[in-house]
């Protein structure tokens, strides 16, 4: 069961306290959020294909130029090497020593319980928090990694958002509510790191408290109040933090620009970029995991809006999607079972 599997690793969690086990009922929603996606892809593909021509879909994906390929699939390695290197710059303040191998190993496993267990982010939190603890791993300095970890990826996220929303304002290339969901984003993301800023220590004591009454939000500030507030007194720490997830978004939006130019296009960088932060927003508010559906739809859409046709924007979208979220699972569901055998190693 993933939910065991997630809560298992979850150092907030006491060995004496059970680990949550999904119910039937939440289990059968998640397959049916999990069909619920599938189907809407499908209802995509179908319905591109038939609005322009099924002979054009196929050829461009008879076309694809394979060092292109090749190109986006080095971008999709290094968005994982660039997380784990967050890891790796987290936990060496402390004199951690974390492999690069291993902070790899993290990331693919954060990854895949993060999209089978949609939960946002919660349990790849709980993954990542509870790997590094029995790693040996001191609770201030995993709490830490943690919690900076999640106000710089808000923060670099609300940054890529805003230039993005500069670029659509500019090109006025998108509706205005969609400009208008991406200014409020912005605002709500800076209005989370703010707010994951001030966790630790003794502010927001009302707020902690009523928080409190959601099992998993209060294990999450268990952990966030082992923190060292002082971590975030560290400019440099904050801003190479930021600028890593700030490079994770761009090798991301750089694999659609890379799998356009494979069938053949040659689109707008800013384009591109601007049109995968539109398709994140969607993926972040959707309520299928991965966003399953709402992405595709938002990215064919919103490239369509800078110029690349409905077929070079769904197969560029179903590369993208291949190679960041399917391709990925594999290796994230073994990599999350190493580490769940190593921590019952540890358990033993």
């Amino acid at each position: 069961d993933k939910v065991r599997l997630a809560w298992n690793l979850s150092g907030t969690l006491q060995m004496h306290q059970p680990i949550a086990v999904s119910p039937p009922g939440r289990r059968a929603r998640a397959y049916l959020s999990w069909l619920g996606g599938a189907a809407a892809c499908a209802a995509l593909v179908f319905a591109v294909t038939h609005l322009s021509e099924e002979k054009e879909f196929i050829r461009l994906l008879e076309k694809v130029e394979p060092f292109w390929l090749g190109v986006a699939f080095l971008f999709q390695v290094g968005t994982y090497l660039v997380q784990g290197l967050v890891w790796r710059m987290m936990t060496g303040l402390a004199w951690q020593r974390l492999s690069l191998w291993r902070s790899f190993e993290l990331s693919l496993a954060m990854l895949f319980v993060n999209q089978a267990l949609p939960s946002a982010g919660i349990s790849g939190i709980a993954l990542v928090s509870g790997a590094l603890r029995r790693a040996g791993m001191p609770p201030a300095v995993v709490a830490s990694a943690v919690l900076v970890d999640q106000a710089m990826y808000y923060l670099a996220y609300s940054l890529c958002m805003a230039v993005a929303f500069a670029f659509a304002v500019h090109q006025r290339n998108l509706p205005g509510w969609v400009a208008l969901s991406m200014l409020l984003f912005v605002i709500i993301g800076l209005g989370t790191v703010r707010f994951l800023v001030a966790l630790p220590g003794g502010r927001m004591k009302g707020l902690k408290k009523a928080m409190r009454r959601l099992p998993k939000i209060s294990h999450l500030l268990d952990l966030v109040g082992q923190s060292n507030p002082e971590t975030f007194q560290t400019r440099s720490i904050r801003l190479r933090a930021c600028a890593c997830h700030v490079t994770i978004f761009l090798l991301d939006a750089g694999t659609i620009w890379v799998a356009a130019r494979a069938l053949g296009a040659d689109p707008s960088v800013g384009g591109v970029f601007s049109s995968f932060m539109v398709s994140s927003l969607f993926r972040t508010i959707g309520i299928m995991p991965g966003g399953l559906g709402t992405f595709e739809a938002a990215s064919v859409m919103s490239l369509k809006s800078i110029g690349l046709p409905l077929s070079v924007g769904l197969s560029a979208t179903l590369l993208f999607r291949g190679l960041s979220f399917w391709v990925p699972m594999i290796p994230g569901l073994i990599s999350s079972r190493r580490i769940s055998a190593r921590s019952r190693e540890r358990q033993e």
